[in-house]
């Protein structure tokens, strides 16, 4: 496992539709919206992201757990708040925010992730349950030494923002 640290001024009290207009994404799936990734977090904070990268498949629920003590996964709000900051990021790399997940319709969870096609900037969904390959990047926020207990697919409810 690799990983790179940024630093990522976040307003939380910034609503899901202000954030993507101000990442200037050429294009955002339409599911990617306050009512389906509600957060409780308000105020702005300077945070440090860590991207993390795994060299084989892994779970998202191994991701969390090789993210360690000191880091938890990251929110909507927070990789949002990434790829406006640093544009270019996800040109090169698909980034995935664990630490917000959303049940669609048909039951699937869901988790967002930033990644570039063809020159444009795209925020996209992808599936909590299966493998990820070593392609994905996983951001990570680094957090104080105390953490709740790591989720699990049986915590995950019907629209869920992670607060460890």
């Amino acid at each position: 496992m690799t990983k790179q640290t940024y630093t990522v001024t976040v307003d939380y009290s910034k609503s899901v539709t202000e954030l993507v207009k101000e990442g200037k994404y050429d294009w955002a799936n339409d599911d990617i919206t306050a009512d389906h990734f509600p957060s409780k977090e308000k105020g702005t904070k300077r945070i440090k992201i860590a991207l993390f990268k795994f060299d084989h498949d892994i779970s998202s629920e191994d991701v969390i757990k090789e993210m360690g003590k000191g880091f938890r996964p990251a929110s909507l709000k927070e990789i949002l708040s990434l790829g406006a900051q640093y544009p270019d990021l996800q040109r090169k790399d698909w980034i995935v925010a664990l630490g917000s997940t959303w049940r669609g319709s048909y039951g699937y969870v869901y988790v967002p992730y930033l990644y570039g096609s063809g020159g444009d900037r795209c925020l996209s969904l992808g599936l909590w349950f299966g493998v990820w390959d070593s392609c994905w990047l996983f951001a990570g926020v680094q957090v104080s030494s105390t953490l709740k207990p790591p989720i699990t697919s049986k915590t995950l409810g019907t629209s869920d923002t992670l607060t460890l």
